[in-house]
């Protein structure tokens, strides 16, 4: 039945899709972010550098639409996949929701690091999970983003061993974070992110995991004295674009998006990683307890996290075998 309902879906995203004139070739793109948010740089700037790229080498235009004023990332979302706009910043949370298997690569310690998880996502697995996507939803991936590397847990107490999350109530969101901190000990509480420096500053919770980059930009170095890089989940997103569109361009302007794309992404890319290598430094100058964990343990985490979250996953995704597939893909880089 929910492969019906998707079945419909991407035949009524295809139909709204074509009813748009073959001419019409600029490219809308909706944002969440607003313009202009240096910290943010790599979300905007590889949108920016696509943008940039399309215009030099073609005529199609890109209209960037910032600051969500195209609705929530999940409107935006459908949009998308409708033809009212061509492309999103949607991250992998919003692809879940209708694409599930999306979440194997947020299987905690999947990946080891960052160069492991690219060169899965630009391997023959991101390669079948992208035409899995495109298939499922009529959303073409051009290429994997990242945002800000790696999440880490912090916390007002320090965070060496899985022994030391009892008791701790940690801000997480989602099944697949929630099973696994709880897992450790601690209670999950699902704090909206408008609320998370609130809510840490007045204890309703204790800590929390974003990339450095977010506990940074939100200043949460003033509320969470204790930062400890477990680097438990990579944080991602693709870069989709309506296929019913991209079909509809002719060779050539079909090569441009890609290289554009390419382009776009080693942006990404290299200005996360450079966000990500001063962001615990700057964390540190503020007062914050930085921890390093060695492989030990960090292995100690993952020996408690990684199979229950692999439990729900083969409850909760559609094809149970791209788990086993990811772990290999992952064991081979």
């Amino acid at each position: 039945m929910k492969t019906i309902f998707r079945a419909l879906a991407i035949a009524g995203a295809l139909a709204t899709s074509a009813a748009i004139p073959a001419q019409a070739q600029d490219i809308k793109v909706g944002l969440s972010l607003p313009e202009g948010m240096a910290d943010f740089d790599f979300i905007n700037g590889m949108y920016e550098t696509f943008k940039s790229e399309v215009e030099a080498n073609s005529d199609m235009g890109v209209d960037i639409v910032y600051g969500g004023a195209l609705g929530a990332p999940n409107d935006r979302l459908a949009q998308m996949r409708r033809g009212v706009i061509q492309m999103s910043d949607a991250a992998d949370g919003n692809i879940a929701t209708i694409f599930p298997d999306i979440q194997i690569l947020n299987m905690p310690y999947l990946f080891s690091g960052v160069e492991q998880a690219r060169a899965v996502l630009d391997g023959p697995f991101g390669e079948k999970l992208a035409e899995a996507v495109r298939e499922e939803t009529g959303i073409k991936v051009l290429g994997w983003w990242e945002s800000g590397g790696f999440k880490h847990f912090s916390a007002n107490t320090a965070i060496a061993t899985p022994a030391d999350m009892e008791g701790l109530k940690m801000r997480v969101l989602g099944s697949l974070a929630t099973i696994p901190v709880e897992a450790l000990g601690a209670s999950a509480a699902p704090v909206a992110f408008s609320e998370l420096y609130t809510s840490l500053k007045t204890g309703v919770v204790d800590g929390q995991d974003n990339s450095l980059t977010v506990f940074n930009l939100v200043k949460l170095y003033e509320v969470q004295p204790h930062l400890s890089l477990t680097a438990h989940t990579y944080a991602f997103g693709p870069l989709g674009i309506n296929d019913a569109f991209f079909e509809r361009l002719d060779e050539e302007q079909q090569g441009v998006l890609m290289a554009a794309a390419e382009a776009a992404i080693a942006y990404n890319r290299e200005t996360s990683s450079a966000k990500d290598a001063a962001a615990a430094a700057f964390a540190r100058e503020n007062g914050v307890e930085v921890l390093e964990l060695d492989d030990t343990a960090k292995a100690a985490f993952a020996e408690v996290m990684q199979p229950v979250a692999i439990d729900w996953l083969l409850d909760n995704v559609d094809t149970p075998a791209l788990i086993d597939e990811a772990l290999a893909a992952a064991d081979a880089k």
